[in-house]
C-alpha cells in the first residue's frame, strides 16, 4: 500500500473513532447494530458468487413464515424516501397528471375541495402530523371560510405504505418469490420495486407504468441507487405487454391502480383484460391493496362472477405479531388492506 492510501485509510480510522466518541450509550448500541448489518451487506455484495444464498428464514408457532430484514436495508429504503421526497410534491403526482374521485357509493363523500392527495410511501401517519405543525398540511378545511367551521379533510394515497410493503414481502411472499419475477402495475414512484430489491431474492422486479414522468423518475432512482440488476421499467399500458402476465409473471401486484385514472368502461376492460391474460398462468399470485372483491365492484363488475374459476383468495394471517413493536388498530388496518390470490 502505497504511503498516500496509508495517511489516508489512518485519517478515516481516526474520523470514525471521532465519531463514535460523540455518542452516548444509546445511540452506540444503535449504530453499532446499523455498522455491524451494513458491513455483512457490503460483505456479501463485494463476494456473492453466481451461486444463489438463502437468507435466515424465521417459522413460527402459527406456522407462518417470515423474512427478516437487517437495519442496513431499512435504512437504504429511507434514503429513497427521502430522496423521493425532495423530487415530488407531497401529494407525489405527476406534472399535468389528472387524477379523478371515484363516482362509487364508498367515495360518496369526497370532493375535490375536501380531499387530498399524501403519498402514503413518503409520508407515515407521523410524518402528516409534523407536516401540519409545520404548517405545510392542514387536517381540516373551512366550509364557509369562518374560521371555527371546519371539517376532517379526506387523505387519499396512490402507493402503498412501507408498513404495507413489509407485510407483503416479509409475511405474505416471505417464502414465494427467491428467483420469481414480479410485475407491479402502476408502479408509479417504484416504491414495490425498491422495496422488493432490498427485502427480497427475486430475480426480477418489473414495473408496468404508462407516465413517461413517472418512468423516468423509477429509472433515475434505479440508476442512482445501483439497481438495475433486477429492476426494469416499462413505459407502456398494461395492455401492450400481455406477455408479462400470460408467461412471464409470478407474482402481480396492484395497488388501487385503476379507479383514480380511468372512467369506468376502460377500467373494465382493463380488468377484464388483465383475467384473461393471467388465467393463462396457473399458480400466479396476485396481490392487490385493497381487495380484489372492491376494485372489482368499484370498476362496477360482478366481482364474484368473475373470480369465479379465476382465483382463489388466500387467506393471510395480520395479527401473528410478526414485527418487534405490537401493532396498534390503525397498523392493522392498514396491513389488512393487502390481499392475496392463487390463479387456478
Amino acid at each position: 500500500m502505497s504511503d498516500d492510501r496509508s495517511k489516508a485509510l489512518e485519517d478515516l480510522k481516526e474520523s470514525f473513532l471521532s465519531l463514535i466518541s460523540q455518542l452516548n450509550d444509546s445511540q452506540f448500541h444503535e449504530f453499532d447494530s446499523f455498522a455491524r448489518s451494513a458491513l455483512e451487506e457490503y460483505h456479501r455484495q463485494l463476494h456473492k458468487s453466481h451461486e444463489d444464498h438463502e437468507e435466515v428464514e424465521f417459522e413460527h408457532d402459527e406456522g407462518g413464515h417470515f423474512q427478516p430484514v437487517n437495519e442496513y436495508k431499512m435504512a437504504k429504503l429511507g434514503r429513497i424516501v427521502k430522496d423521493l421526497r425532495n423530487r415530488v410534491p407531497i401529494s407525489a403526482e405527476a406534472p399535468g397528471e389528472k387524477t379523478m374521485i371515484p363516482d362509487t357509493k364508498n367515495y360518496s363523500d369526497l370532493t375535490e375541495q375536501n380531499t387530498l392527495h399524501v403519498d402514503g410511501f413518503l409520508f407515515s401517519e407521523d410524518d402528516v402530523d409534523d407536516l401540519c405543525d409545520q404548517g405545510k398540511l392542514s387536517r381540516n378545511y373551512c366550509l364557509d371560510c369562518k374560521s371555527r367551521n371546519v371539517k376532517p379533510l379526506n387523505f387519499i394515497s396512490h402507493s402503498a405504505s412501507v408498513m404495507q410493503l413489509q407485510f407483503l414481502y416479509q409475511v405474505a411472499l416471505a417464502n414465494k418469490v427467491k428467483d420469481k419475477v414480479i410485475v407491479d402495475i402502476g408502479s408509479r414512484l417504484g416504491a414495490v420495486l425498491y422495496s422488493g430489491y432490498l427485502f427480497t431474492q427475486a430475480r426480477k422486479l418489473i414495473g408496468v407504468e404508462l407516465n413517461e414522468w413517472f418512468c423516468k423518475l423509477q429509472q433515475d432512482m434505479v440508476k442512482k441507487y445501483k439497481m438495475g440488476d433486477r429492476i426494469e421499467v416499462i413505459c407502456k399500458d398494461i395492455q401492450q405487454t400481455p406477455e408479462l402476465l400470460s408467461q412471464q409473471a409470478d407474482v402481480v401486484v396492484m395497488n388501487n391502480v385503476f379507479q383514480f385514472f380511468n372512467e369506468l368502461p376502460v377500467q373494465q376492460q382493463i380488468w377484464k383484460f388483465i383475467r384473461a391474460e393471467t388465467m393463462k398462468r396457473k399458480g400466479l399470485l396476485l396481490v392487490t391493496l385493497p381487495s380484489l372483491q372492491e376494485q372489482l365492484k368499484e370498476a362496477g363488475l360482478p366481482a364474484i362472477k368473475l373470480m369465479r374459476g379465476w382465483v382463489k383468495e388466500i387467506k393471510l394471517d395480520y395479527e401473528g405479531q410478526w414485527f418487534q413493536d405490537e401493532l396498534n388498530d390503525d397498523e392493522l388496518d392498514e396491513i389488512s388492506q393487502v390481499h392475496m390470490y392463487k390463479v387456478i
